[in-house]
């Protein structure tokens, strides 16, 4: 699987740095520690203040209209000339995990490590943790290593998710050079009251059960969803790395994972409260890659999140205040080499989002963000804690078919104070009577260092800068609708300039450490297709997804270095991916083509992983029974049996099965 740019027949021996066994893989403390207990407290009797305070704002008045248009309560949202990509409710169900959906679903590049083993994103050409999760507002991003493991958020803990590309996710908050992910619960108050249970039986002894319950009662609504599964991922696989290349088994990739959601809300005159708790474990062994024989180390991973919501519409005014708290808890050993390491997070996260309609035509924005982050582990000298807050704000002018959006953002961290985030933007639609808009965006983004790249003992680097990103991007969309069809088609070009990159280099003293040394050029294509048709009972529904990305390094310290104007490793020039469904009365087909290009894995580009391409399908049929719904499905992962690896050295499984039983009552 590993190529070289020459006639040379030999492999890339990659050697793991301590920085992968430590900072990448550590991230806990301990909750009896009396300073921590004092520090969290603090920082909720804070919360529990913002909460008073703005409850003084949510009187109970009728919603206000402005020039015949009634303002409905509704969470915010990023103005349309951004480019986000909305997932649908059949595709996160179907989905097992948060990285299957986004690799199948979006043209945004995951890197899979292999199944039960890391999964972490590379969007438009940036790094792990320029991608920032959100869940109802509340990040999800370690406060040590700035970044999510895709694998562990099953798609039963959320019904709605999205990207914001580029630009789109200035709005969100800062830090967020390459992209959002955004997790939503959404609450509907006017639905009957539901349940399913969903058991999924499949290769390699994959053994899944979901279940999720919705009750309306009074105005309240209760929410329940669980979460159970367990897989050997004993598959085999060709070992390329070995002489006559022979057929082995993937060994030590056991994993299980388990987890509970609780939401409970209660439905107000012109608005809603309410809160949720999700606890999540996973227990899962490492796989050796493909030039080992075997391993003995693994990993477990255990969150709490916890949040509080409440919405409310006053007059002209809208607000959102949200509360969470997130736990992270994750312990690694490797029994061989005698290692135990375990690192505790906490992250406290308070928002105000605020819309107040002046008028038809011109909306005003005010986001206000307060984050306090605590950290313990051995890789630290003692507890490290940090405030950060944001204020954004700005407005959105409508002018018929013109939109215009200027925003600013305010940054403090700690004592450093960062008076200038801009990002402006605007649409316009061409012509009257059709749906075409041309979109341009530029703004500016800083990521800001994380606590491993700061505080890391041996290595870390207190003198690191944030990361600056000047981005600039247009586009056009075209929205058609021709009897019973809908055709959408959306174009973008992005151009990114990224300043004090931080990168990890060894030391003279044995060590890594980060410093600010590369300038970094993103620039690309993403491209968004869909059709959908209905034929009396038959809907189809096609959708594509592709992007062109160059991601190079353009500037070092060091004039010596052979990685300039080379692009970066891990980032596919091409990736691309279709979605065919079918649906016929009770009977639905679902055929998915996943393409990804050449990845080149050395600074030089001197050795790269070829292409591949993942064809997926499957059947399901419904069956009714008075006042039950059960759906039966059979999917097939894989399907020509492709022989891939999406990260060096890494087994991936071949063709591969799932069978599944819905019952909806």
């Amino acid at each position: 699987m590993l190529k070289k740019l020459d006639i040379e027949n030999k492999f890339l021996s990659i050697e793991k740095s301590s920085m992968f066994k430590a900072p990448l893989l550590s991230v806990y403390f301990n909750l009896n520690t009396s300073k921590l207990c004092v520090y969290v407290v603090k920082k909720m009797m804070l919360t529990f203040f913002i909460f008073s305070f703005t409850n003084t704002f949510s009187n109970n008045e009728t919603i206000d209209t402005i020039a015949g248009k009634t303002f409905e309560l509704i969470d915010q949202k990023i103005p349309k000339q951004y480019k986000k990509t909305a997932f649908d409710s059949v595709s996160i169900v179907e989905s097992h995990s948060l990285s299957e959906l986004i690799q199948q679903h979006s043209s945004v590049f995951i890197k899979d490590y292999g199944p039960g083993s890391l999964s972490s994103i590379s969007f438009r050409g940036t790094g792990a943790s320029h991608t920032q999760v959100q869940w109802n507002g509340v990040l999800l991003n370690s406060p040590m290593n700035g970044q999510v493991d895709f694998s562990l958020y099953p798609t039963i803990f959320f019904n709605q998710a999205e990207l914001h590309h580029g630009a789109a996710s200035l709005l969100d908050r800062n830090g967020a050079l390459g992209g959002s992910v955004l997790l939503k619960n959404s609450q509907n108050f006017e639905e009957k009251n539901t349940a399913f249970i969903k058991q999924s039986v499949g290769s390699f002894g994959a053994y899944k059960t979901e279940f999720s319950s919705a009750f309306v009662q009074n105005k309240w609504l209760f929410e329940t969803q669980l979460f159970y599964y367990t897989a050997q991922n004993d598959f085999e696989f060709i070992n390329i790395s070995k002489k006559g290349n022979p057929i082995e088994k993937q060994k030590n990739a056991e994993i299980l994972q388990y987890g509970i959601q609780q939401g409970i809300y209660r439905q107000l005159k012109n608005g809603s409260f309410g809160g949720r708790i999700w606890l999540f474990d996973s227990n899962r062994n490492l796989a050796p890659t493909i030039t080992k024989d075997s391993s003995s180390e693994s990993q477990k991973d255990q969150s709490f999140r916890a949040l509080l919501e409440y919405k409310h519409l006053r007059n002209k005014l809208s607000f959102n205040i949200t509360s969470g708290l997130i736990k992270d808890v994750l312990i690694y050993e490797d029994k061989s080499a005698k290692i135990y390491s375990k690192s505790n997070s906490y992250l406290i996260d308070n928002l105000i989002n605020t819309n107040y309609y002046l008028n038809n035509k011109i909306n005003i924005i005010n986001n206000l963000n307060i984050r306090f982050e605590t950290a313990e582990s051995g890789g630290y000298s003692n507890i490290k804690q940090r405030t950060q807050g944001s204020w954004m704000t700005g407005a959105i002018f409508s002018f018929g078919q013109l939109q215009l959006n200027v925003f600013n953002r305010f940054i403090a961290l700690n004592n450093v104070f960062n008076p200038f985030a801009p990002s402006v933007g605007g649409k316009l639609q061409l012509l009257a009577k059709e749906q075409l808009y041309i979109k341009v965006n530029a703004g500016i983004n800083y990521h800001y260092p994380s606590l491993n790249d700061l505080f890391w003992n041996p290595g870390g680097n207190p003198n690191l800068k944030p990361e600056k990103a000047e981005m600039t991007e247009a586009g056009f969309s075209y929205t058609k609708t021709i009897k019973n069809s809908e055709l959408n088609l959306d174009v973008i070009g992005f151009y990114n300039y990224v300043s004090n990159w931080i990168i990890w280099l060894p030391t003279e003293f044995s060590y890594w450490s980060p410093t600010n040394l590369k300038e970094v050029e993103n620039k690309g294509i993403e491209a968004t297709f869909s059709l959908s048709s209905t034929i009396n009972k038959l809907t189809i529904k096609q959708n594509a997804n592709y992007a062109y990305t160059s991601s190079t390094n353009i500037k070092t310290d060091n004039e010596l270095d052979n990685s300039i104007d080379k692009q970066l490793i891990y980032v596919p020039f091409h990736k691309f991916n279709y979605t065919l469904s079918a649906t016929f009365k009770n009977t639905s087909i679902y055929y998915n083509y996943n393409y990804t290009g050449l990845r080149f894995i050395s600074t030089d580009n001197n050795w790269y992983m070829p292409t591949y391409f993942i064809h997926n399908a499957s059947i399901s049929q419904q069956i009714k029974f008075k006042k039950l719904n059960l759906t039966a499905s059979f999917k097939a992962n894989n399907l020509l049996n492709q022989d891939y690896q999406a990260m060096a050295y890494r087994a991936m499984p071949g063709r591969n099965f799932l069978f599944s039983i819905l019952l909806k009552f």
